[in-house]
């Protein structure tokens, strides 16, 4: 089961698969993981056991789980708004690690990295895992522009790194909720160094534009967007523009697809019985048809096929606080 501890004054969620019947174990665990698909290799029982964290720009797991396979396709990487760095290291087990078409085999103490904007496949034997769960914003404070997916190499500073995670979370007990932040940022700062020291990121490549450039995008009424808008309100030109979103496909293409992303949410809800034509016009789309377009050029199936997949989708019964926490943690780590 997964449940809230309520005694403890860091927020924390307690995973733990033995309490509930062992055809159900899989898919109580997978319900609650959005970001990949996953599988389960070998029928049967499903052992995982653990605990999250909850430091608001960072989510910590440490966790030990059976045997099983993650995908993030790029379906599920457009379907899913989440923007995160995940840093993640193998204590015990064994695991497969492949992204862009290369796989890497790793043992303890493996550690690679995670972009929520990247597809990625993972395949593992029993595991234990400690995993560092950062908005991309907080990381990139400290290391710059992060353009790296995969494993790291063995640095010193990864063994501080899981070293004072792992004294953190002893303290945890007796630390108070008002000290979340700090453990946070001491994480962030070492996750930072490891990163530079391993050749993942250039702390030169800092660009404080871009978060303004996305705070100002996120600010203006669904559809209304302008190059000309926002290189007035930032006092910059369009070529500055063009270069902060080039991994984006440009501004507009930002825009499109973090309205797309709002909009599948909504969508996700069976208590939203808004028409098509309603929610284009909701989320500034110009009508129903490029409504249709832009979502199945970005899912790769039409919002009926959504709403049908929704609709139908059935999950074990769970702790309703437990659940609302992963939730928040995950879709909203700001």
């Amino acid at each position: 089961m997964m449940q809230v501890d309520p005694s403890s004054t860091i927020p924390r969620v307690i995973i733990e698969s033995s309490q509930i019947p062992e055809a159900e174990q899989f898919s109580y665990w997978s319900a609650h993981i959005r970001c990949a698909r996953l599988s389960q290799p070998v029928p049967g029982s499903f052992h995982s056991s653990g605990n999250m964290w909850n430091l608001g720009a960072l989510q910590i797991i440490l966790m030990e789980v059976d045997p099983f396979v993650a995908i993030r396709d790029r379906e599920l990487v457009n379907a899913v708004d989440a923007d995160f760095i995940q840093v993640a290291q193998l204590l015990e087990g064994t695991m497969t690690f492949e992204t862009a078409g290369d796989a890497c085999n790793l043992m303890p103490p493996a550690c690679f990295v995670r972009d929520a904007r990247r597809t990625s496949e993972i395949s593992s034997t029993r595991a234990r895992l400690l995993m560092l769960y950062f908005s991309r914003g907080f990381l990139e404070e400290r290391t710059g522009s992060i353009d790296f997916q995969g494993v790291l190499a063995d640095v010193p500073e990864l063994a501080l790194l899981r070293e004072m995670a792992c004294d953190l979370i002893r303290f945890f007990p007796q630390a108070r909720e008002e000290s979340a932040p700090l453990y946070a940022a001491i994480l962030r700062d070492l996750t930072a160094a490891a990163l530079v020291a391993a050749g993942a990121t250039d702390v030169s490549a800092q660009s404080p534009l871009l978060a303004s450039a996305k705070d100002y995008v996120a600010t203006q009424p669904p559809g209304t967007l302008t190059v000309s808008g926002i290189t007035a309100a930032l006092g910059v030109s369009r070529s500055v523009i063009y270069r902060l979103f080039e991994r984006e496909g440009g501004l507009l293409a930002y825009d499109r697809m973090r309205r797309l992303r709002a909009l599948h949410r909504a969508m996700c809800n069976p208590l939203n019985t808004s028409t098509l034509a309603e929610l284009a016009q909701r989320y500034g789309f110009r009508d129903q048809a490029s409504l249709l377009r832009s979502f199945r050029k970005a899912f790769g199936y039409p919002p009926s096929e959504l709403r049908r997949r929704h609709l139908s989708r059935t999950a074990p019964p769970i702790s309703a606080s437990a659940s609302a926490q992963i939730q928040h943690a995950f879709d909203n780590i700001d």
